[in-house]
């Protein structure tokens, strides 16, 4: 039997993705909130473990030309295509395989300071685990980083009957000569089926039913991948740091700063509870059984060392941050593990509307010392710092010099993203990268092509951009939709580009320009 895979599904590809949190400067910036020193963040080596299709990879290695990128990924067809995008966007600062991860240990590879894995952990045996934790150990820097990202218990408790029963289904119930996506809406009949029936397990698991529900609107490709791996465990926090130990990892930091603020994320409850444990491996395991975690992304490094107090407020402080959601869409009450938290105005719309008029700033060039003071305090400043990178609405910027040059290879991987859109290819991967953030920002399919008009001409007004987006819309066979309708004719579809590029230009426009994404 052909088993190179090892029991990892190969006959579907993985869907597109990119995740913020993998960034550098984002690594950077979650060991700062919590306190440690981290890797350079303008020159380094970089290597992820499982890059899927390898759009988010070759998005770094675009976003921090001054990074070195490398990573394997067993499945051959993601491989080809990570190399192609590569070549298509000219990046010479990535190189990709399709090796085991025990092959991959065996080349001739640099020292890395950040090793990154999403999601790969929960779908290998004990076998290719060993095989990750011995590259940690073999290739990553003393001070490198490890981020890893994992499914977790406690929060997976209740759904492992479902996810053996979508499993089972495919294997025993279902042909092998159908397509995946017919198989797992089977299987998914079949859970909708039992979650009705009195005294069944999912009718007596009524927090199942929400789960359920969510899978039917979820992509098929990405369901068969998440679920149906041979090899599907979560685990316990603690029996990652048991396992991680071999390779000296310590666990440092979430890889998420806002989780590194109590208030926002603890009841009052668990919170006193958490008071009373001084071990930090101990604390996280009750914390994970406090908010019942299902999901973890977590950074490992080899030697932490923490920062002086001094040192920590000097390092936010000298970060550059950016705003990246639009101001008007900048709620003061955020999603937290316990429900919404309020934001107090005083201290976070100022820091909003400077970043909003001023583009990336420097953290202690936002406030003056007397806005300081009707702040509260620069600890007030850091702490709104830190929450509203971990809400989403800011990002911090990666050290770079102004007119560096250091754009082209991001133009060139955008410029690549959106003709591949254009076709209809990676249309669900809906990033485009920013050297000024060293990562990668949302923009939906039709903003894309804005970008693309404003590339070709710069000053164009907005009949010019409608103009020109409709001219290559027609040509690639695509449309218009509007309130689920179809729009028809030149006239109709003109004035309905012209009224999404108005709105886009008040909004994010503004963003793209700040973030180096248009002149």
């Amino acid at each position: 039997m052909n088993d190179w895979n090892e029991g990892y599904i190969t006959d579907v590809d993985y869907t597109y993705g990119f995740y913020k949190e993998m960034a550098p400067a984002a690594i950077r910036f979650a060991l700062l909130a919590a306190g440690y020193e981290s890797p350079p963040v303008d020159r380094f080596s970089y290597c992820e473990l499982g890059y899927g299709q390898g759009a988010g990879l070759a998005l770094l290695a675009a976003a921090n030309p001054g990074g070195d990128f490398w990573g394997t990924d067993f499945n051959p067809a993601h491989a080809a295509g990570a190399a192609r995008l590569a070549g298509e966007a000219g990046l010479k600062n990535l190189h990709v395989f399709d090796d085991s991860f025990e092959q991959f240990g065996q080349r001739d590879l640099p020292q890395f300071d950040y090793i990154t894995l999403h999601g790969i952990w929960s779908w290998v045996g004990t076998e290719v685990a060993q095989q990750i934790v011995d590259f940690i150990r073999l290739h990553l820097k003393v001070g490198g980083v490890v981020y890893i990202s994992y499914n977790t218990l406690p929060g997976w408790t209740h759904a492992l009957p479902m996810r053996g029963l979508l499993s089972q289904y495919v294997e025993f119930q279902s042909s092998q000569a159908d397509p995946i996506g017919n198989r797992l809406d089977g299987a998914l009949k079949l859970l909708e089926d039992l979650n009705q029936i009195p005294g069944s397990y999912f009718h007596r698991t009524p927090q199942l039913a929400e789960r359920i529900k969510s899978l039917q609107g979820q992509n098929r490709n990405y369901l068969a991948h998440e679920y149906l791996n041979r090899h599907w465990q979560p685990v316990f926090f603690s029996q990652m740091v048991e396992a991680l130990t071999p390779a000296k990892l310590t666990f440092t930091a979430h890889a998420g700063a806002l989780n590194c603020i109590d208030a926002v994320n603890h009841t009052k409850e668990l919170q006193a509870v958490l008071d009373r444990i001084s071990n930090p491996i101990f604390k996280e395991i009750v914390r994970d059984l406090g908010i019942n975690q299902t999901f973890r992304r977590d950074l490992f490094v080899r030697g932490p060392r923490r920062l002086s107090r001094t040192d920590h407020a000097a390092g936010l402080l000298d970060t550059t941050y950016a705003l990246v959601t639009e101001r008007s869409k900048c709620e003061l009450k955020i999603k937290t593990h316990v429900g919404e938290a309020n934001l107090q105005a005083e201290a976070y719309d100022p820091v909003l509307d400077r970043l909003a008029s001023q583009g990336p700033t420097q953290g202690r060039a936002l406030m003056t010392p007397a806005e300081l003071e009707r702040m509260g305090g620069a600890s007030r400043l850091l702490q709104a710092l830190v929450v509203l990178v971990g809400t989403g609405y800011a990002q911090p910027c990666r050290p770079i010099a102004k007119d560096d040059g250091s754009t082209a290879a991001s133009t060139a991987f955008n410029h690549v993203i959106i003709e591949r859109t254009l076709r209809g290819d990676a249309s669900d991967f809906n990033y485009l990268a920013s050297a000024q953030l060293g990562s990668g920002i949302v923009v939906p399919r039709l903003p894309k092509f804005f970008i693309r008009a404003l590339a070709r001409q710069p000053k164009a007004d907005t009949p010019t951009v409608a103009a020109a987006v409709w001219d290559v819309l027609k040509a690639a066979g695509q449309g218009l939709v509007k309130d689920g309708k179809n729009i028809d004719g030149d006239a109709a579809s003109l004035q309905e580009l012209a009224e999404r590029y108005e709105e886009w230009s008040l909004g994010q426009k503004p963003i793209a320009q700040h973030l180096g994404l248009i002149a």
